[in-house]
């Protein structure tokens, strides 16, 4: 039996800085037969494609489409494909540090809970709004391992709050003035509007003064509501010229960009090319 770490999954850069990261997520399209254990995390894997013949603790089940099975570290398991040919799956990895710490937030509960019951039916725009915040992850550089977290802690709750309508009541006031504010930056993170928001509009949305948002994001982000917010405009301006055909003065307004100018500018100190020259070398990429 192998013993995997949660350590071992993690890409170069975060590997360096592993003790930020709390989370990790993978999307997969191959069987996992390798009989093992997980030493320090607990893992969620979504069923989105095909059929697993799942083996847990020397019980086999077969599971179908838009099935969530659980893993945790008490578990032997592996999983293989099942009278189908091609299998997709996506996977959420808790740290048992960060589970133990969600118990305390959440329920304490939660994870005998998980224990017990470990196979749960997905709906699918629960699935969709998991496959969107994987997708926004994909966006994000390696280095940013705080806004990762954030995301996948969205995902994680949406998970945890369906799995709570079947066994407990796991309700979002229990949670703690940081905890909040978490989730419901998470939730902005979803919005197609997100892109246009101002600080002005952070502020409104989660219910702090400039300064006191400045405060919170300086301590959990390390940066100021402004400079997340310009971040997150330009990662999803780089997207947008990488992934479609839009005219740049398009993606600079969808971005949030009042000017092609302000856009240009701003593009170039963050990423060292205009939006046409990194549009050009994209396609030369391709």
């Amino acid at each position: 039996m192998t013993i995997l770490e949660f350590n071992e999954n993690l890409d170069a850069y975060t590997y360096k800085h592993a003790e930020e990261a709390t989370y990790d997520y993978h999307t997969n399209t191959f069987d996992f037969p390798l009989v093992h254990t997980h030493k320090d995390y607990w893992e969620f894997t979504i069923l989105t494609d095909g059929k697993i013949l799942h083996t847990i603790n020397g019980k086999k089940e077969i599971y179908d489409e838009n099935t969530m099975f659980v893993s945790s570290p008490s578990d032997v398991h592996s999983f293989k494909k099942y009278n189908c040919e091609k299998v997709r799956y996506m996977n959420i990895s808790v740290r048992s540090s960060r589970m133990d710490e969600m118990s305390k937030f959440l329920s304490s509960d939660l994870k005998s809970i998980l224990e017990k019951n470990k196979t749960y039916y997905l709906p699918e725009d629960l699935i969709y709004h998991i496959e969107e915040i994987f997708y926004k992850i994909n966006l994000l550089s390696i280095k940013e391992i705080r806004t990762r977290n954030l995301l996948l802690e969205s995902a994680f709750l949406q998970v945890i709050q369906h799995v709570s309508l079947s066994n407990i009541n796991v309700l979002e006031e229990n949670l703690n003035g940081d905890f909040v504010w978490m989730h419901k930056l998470s939730s902005l993170l979803q919005s197609q509007d997100f892109p246009t928001y101002t600080v002005k509009d952070l502020c409104e949305e989660l219910g702090y003064s400039r300064m006191q948002l400045n405060r919170i994001f300086k301590t959990h982000l390390n940066k100021t509501p402004h400079e997340y917010l310009t971040d997150y405009k330009l990662r999803y301006a780089r997207s947008l010229l990488r992934s479609t055909d839009m005219k740049i003065l398009e993606v600079a307004m969808t971005a949030g960009y009042s000017t092609l100018s302000q856009f240009q500018l701003s593009f170039k100190k963050k990423f060292g090319l205009t939006p046409s020259q990194f549009r050009e070398k994209s396609k030369q990429n391709d």
